[in-house]
């Protein structure tokens, strides 16, 4: 039986929390009262951007319980935090989402942070030449990792177009190198979302060769908890999904909400005037819809190689709508 392309970094991920000294299990403050400890991530999600709003502190005060906000963390040294018992929820993508379950990852999914989906996709180099995804047969695809978001939608696109995916040389970069190596020559298209997805969007003389929505991508964002965390204290964590609703009405009602928050990180004027045309998330419960998407996604991981077997997700999720 083939394994999950992700075992080896889970694994690691363990490891890595196994070996944490000094770590916590107690999400009590000092005072007693439970405490939710967020391990956000350098990007704009909800997370991310409640945390200088006052509405986690609000919605918790109102089951006696706190909130501290950890990071920014990068997405490795987030999960670690709360392995480690050092922090209890953070977010991810649904594919990374998927593949946890599949490893019987001890995550449970509380909040679904949903888009369009033109915020990711497939971005051709400038001086590729290359003007369709056709014309991506025999050149060189950056992703992130493999079975990771710019995989899923490089196997997506090719799937929807009815092409051969096994024509394309997928190159796995870090983060950092994304920039470089797509203007470069060392790759000739880029898949890839968020920030990445826009600066190279951004790049003169790119061409944007598809986007998730045209493809049916069920890649989005999502929060997740540790699961003794969302089993100890459901009325907190449901304190901390109305949060994120509020934070969400917020985004909705004002989407600088999210350019501001790449503008934190560091994004530039151009980048930000991509980001502005990217469709405003919404937060929705991990619901019977929700659960049906996340079980198509699943099995798309299957077909696509990523995981052995797909995972029931409903075991892995939580409604706090009810």
């Amino acid at each position: 039986m083939k394994k999950s392309r992700f075992v080896i970094a889970l694994a690691a991920i363990a490891t890595i929390a196994a070996g944490t000294v000094g770590c916590s299990t107690n999400s009590d403050d000092d005072n007693g009262s439970v405490q939710f400890r967020s391990a956000f991530l350098p990007t704009a999600n909800y997370l991310t951007t409640v945390r200088t709003t006052g509405i986690l502190e609000d919605e918790l005060g109102k089951v006696g319980a706190t909130v501290k906000h950890i990071g920014p963390l990068d997405p490795m040294d987030a999960y670690n935090t709360v392995t480690s018992g050092n922090a209890d929820a953070s977010s991810t993508g649904t594919g990374y989402f998927v593949n946890l379950a599949a490893n019987q990852g001890d995550w449970v999914a509380f909040a679904l942070e949903k888009y369009s989906g033109n915020s990711q996709g497939i971005v051709a180099a400038p001086g590729s030449g290359i003007n369709s995804l056709a014309d991506l047969y025999g050149k060189k695809v950056g992703i992130d990792s493999p079975g990771a978001t710019g995989d899923y939608l490089v196997h997506q696109a090719f799937k929807t177009a009815g092409l051969d995916i096994s024509k394309v040389e997928l190159v796995s970069l870090a983060q950092s190198d994304f920039a470089a190596a797509f203007t470069s020559g060392r790759i000739d298209a880029l898949a890839s979302f968020d920030q990445n997805f826009a600066n190279a969007i951004a790049t003169p003389g790119s061409k944007v060769l598809v986007t998730g929505d045209q493809i049916g991508s069920y890649n989005w964002s999502i929060h997740i908890a540790s699961r003794d965390f969302a089993e100890k204290h459901p009325e907190e964590l449901a304190a901390v999904y109305r949060g994120l609703v509020r934070e969400s009405e917020r985004a909705q009602a004002d989407p600088s909400v999210i350019t501001d928050a790449y503008r934190e990180f560091g994004a530039g004027e151009d980048i930000v005037k991509v980001v502005a045309g990217f469709s405003t998330p919404q937060i929705l419960p991990l619901d019977a819809a929700a659960v049906t998407d996340l079980n198509a996604l699943a099995s798309q991981y299957v077909d696509f190689g990523f995981i052995d077997k797909a995972p029931d997700m409903g075991n892995y999720v939580v409604d706090l709508a009810k």
